[in-house]
């Protein structure tokens, strides 16, 4: 009896959650019945702000082998796909993205591609459709050569959001050194035998931005959705806006010393430096972050922490 991992990076996906993992798992359980695998789900929570956190725990009470992976840090989509093969224990290891235009059946007609073929890495193209696919075809001939240069032809029809490894691809994976692995310009490095598997979304766009909004009407009451930025990227923008606010206090002071209260043009010029001295620290934040990111990069540190796991 062979076994399956399936890796999902979440950040933020509350909206969407509960309806992909009910896809996923339903997906799996076909798996299991039809060629007698056994699944594991790992998600890896990449320190989302919202309630995504409190589904995932809603899912692994519900199944023993839903595995949360939890990052100490903010690190990124590749970092946490890295953090789920670090942990992945499946003869086969899918990686998916929390999108609710895969329609069900995905998983499991990958699966049987890779049966079929013995290919040990197969990609999932979603196609464009519509003018999002003419506009490809045009970019597609218009950077070919470039394309042929990174041993990634086809990309521009379509967009790969699901990818299926052998246990023996994820164990060279795990022992490469790359800090960030954008697996897919790693396998091309490795030279591993590749598959397109080519499908279709289970929405039109116009129909997937409509179930969207219908979603967030039907929670609009109970929960806020609010996507945040890097913590450093956070910093800088609330330095611009002091900055701002400083050069509007400073020269509204300038402008009306002669004629407005002294109390007013006090305010206005004690708000101003105040504001210059905010922006100042705020920018100070921003590059010590940043110095802490490459100190930890060039030291050889990983780029992601497990904080800890769940349903081991």
């Amino acid at each position: 009896m062979g076994k399956i991992s399936l890796v999902l990076p979440i950040y933020n996906e509350q909206l969407v959650l509960r309806e992909v993992l009910a896809k996923y798992i339903a997906d799996l359980e076909n798996i299991r019945s039809k060629h007698n695998y056994q699944w594991e789900i790992i998600a890896v929570d990449d320190c989302s702000r919202d309630e995504s956190r409190l589904i995932m725990l809603e899912y692994a009470r519900q199944h023993q082998n839903f595995r949360i992976v939890t990052l100490a840090e903010r690190s990124g989509e590749h970092a946490a796909v890295t953090a789920g093969l670090s942990v992945a224990a499946g003869d086969i290891v899918l990686v998916a993205e929390i999108d609710i235009q895969n329609p069900i059946g995905l998983l499991e007609n990958m699966v049987q591609e890779h049966l079929n073929s013995g290919v040990p890495i197969i990609y999932g193209y979603r196609q464009f459709t519509g003018w999002r696919r003419r506009k490809a075809l045009i970019t597609d001939r218009l950077t070919r050569l470039a394309c042929k240069l990174f041993v990634l032809d086809g990309y521009f029809n379509g967009i790969v959001n699901t990818e299926l490894y052998t246990a023996d691809v994820v164990a060279i994976l795990r022992d490469n050194p790359a800090k960030t692995k954008y697996m897919r310009t790693m396998n091309n490095w490795v030279g591993w035998e590749t598959k397109e598997f080519w499908y279709a979304s289970e929405y039109t766009e116009t129909e997937a931005k409509a179930k969207l909004e219908q979603m967030r009407r039907q929670s609009r009451g109970n929960t806020q959705y609010k996507k945040t930025g890097h913590v450093s990227s956070v910093s800088t923008w609330w330095g611009v806006l002091y900055l701002i606010l400083a050069m509007v206090a400073l020269t509204l002071g300038c402008a009306f010393v002669r004629v407005a209260h002294p109390i007013l043009i006090w305010i206005l010029f004690t708000g101003g430096f105040a504001s210059i001295v905010l922006a100042l620290m705020s920018f100070m934040r921003t590059l010590l972050l940043a110095r802490i990111g490459k100190v930890k990069y060039y030291e050889g540190e990983v780029v992601y922490e497990i904080k800890s796991i769940l349903n081991r």
